[in-house]
């Protein structure tokens, strides 16, 4: 028997320092600090508080949810939309979710829709902390979304209900506005409750917002075609980060369109298309006394097939409004200000 246990022992420790996953030590190296990325010293102890359950005091929990905040805005393929990260306090219900997730930004809508058929049913609502970049809101409401809706992971910010916008600008946000410097191909960013005077260049002009129908809405006040002379039009229109093409009344986009040789209106496509090789002129868009240019580059969305590509400008015919949509706001620096009486500011790039 002394001998058996012997022979055993010498196999166990055979096979565990065969099997051992590791033959010797290791070392994890520590990726660099991101100096883009804002970092919130009231909002980390605000969060550590939570995590182990315990009470902050008053001016804590201010000082964290009274910062601003600043998130990258990576856009997908073509820049059909652009994501930003939202962080969310404490797991989701039924299980353990990631605290962080990806969302598309949508000024106008109010909703705050995560994709989570794994932590509640379809159509359930949440009230979680949610930081974006800095900016923290409690008391978040956030419905739980089936993949099929159609506006998984979206975050809403009109300046009317209880968005993520509205609740920053009453639990103190130092300036009721937040702004869209998004970029063609690139990275841009949205801040909160500051404007970065870096951003942009010459003076912003703000135009009143027009509350009726609850959008970021306004009157343009017409448009020109590459260098020629400007149209007066009244164009009736919102900033929607959530549509990704420049929607404008027919006359305005035949008129853009009989500028681009070869380019014609496709009954397959259902919208405009141009021969890919063409030069497109750009599009001024009058907003007050300000012009706003965005370059002939920028309406050419997306390609159709080898040769033909589909134009960033199309009609906005059943729609009752145009929509100055991504084609439109990656051109410009925008302001969205205010909840009770909103306005909306607009100024150029450096170039």
């Amino acid at each position: 028997m002394p001998f058996l246990r012997f022979v055993v022992a010498v196999a166990t420790f055979c096979y565990l320092t065969s099997a051992a996953p590791f033959k010797a030590g290791f070392t994890i190296k520590q990726p660099p600090h991101d100096p883009s990325l804002h970092l919130n010293g009231p909002l980390s102890l605000l969060k550590a508080y939570e995590k182990y359950n315990a009470q902050p005091s008053p001016l804590v929990r201010r000082a964290a949810l009274t910062s601003t905040g600043s998130v990258i805005a990576t856009p997908t393929t073509d820049d059909t939309e652009y994501l930003i990260n939202v962080e969310i306090s404490s797991p989701l219900p039924l299980g353990s979710a990631p605290s962080t997730f990806t969302v598309d930004v949508d000024t106008s809508s109010n909703g705050f829709n995560l994709y989570a058929p794994k932590y509640g049913a379809p159509g359930a609502t949440v009230t979680k902390t949610v930081d974006i970049g800095g900016a923290t809101v409690t008391g978040q409401a956030i419905t739980l979304v089936s993949d099929s809706s159609g506006n998984s992971n979206l975050i809403g910010l009109l300046y009317e209900g209880k968005t993520f916008y509205t609740n920053a600008v009453a639990q103190g946000l130092p300036q009721a506005v937040f702004t869209a410097d998004l970029k063609k191909g690139e990275p841009g960013t949205y801040n909160f409750g500051y404007i970065d005077t870096s951003q942009y260049t010459g003076a912003l002009t703000y135009v009143a917002v027009k509350t009726v129908n609850g959008f970021w809405e306004f009157t343009s006040n017409g448009y020109a075609i590459g260098s020629a002379t400007f149209v007066t039009l009244s164009i009736d229109t919102i900033v929607d980060t959530g549509t990704t093409l420049l929607l404008l009344p027919t006359s305005a986009v035949k008129a853009y369109y009989a500028k681009v040789t070869g380019a014609a209106y496709s009954a397959d496509e259902g919208g405009y298309v141009f021969p890919c090789a063409a030069s497109l002129p750009k599009f001024t868009l009058g907003i007050g006394t300000y012009k706003a240019v965005v370059p002939g580059t920028y309406v050419n969305y997306a390609p159709v097939n080898s040769t033909t590509c589909y134009g960033g400008i199309q009609e906005n015919t059943g729609i009752g409004f145009s929509i100055f949509g991504l084609t439109f706001i990656k051109s410009q620096f925008v302001v969205f200000e205010g909840t009770t009486s909103p306005s909306l500011g607009f100024a150029a790039k450096p170039t």
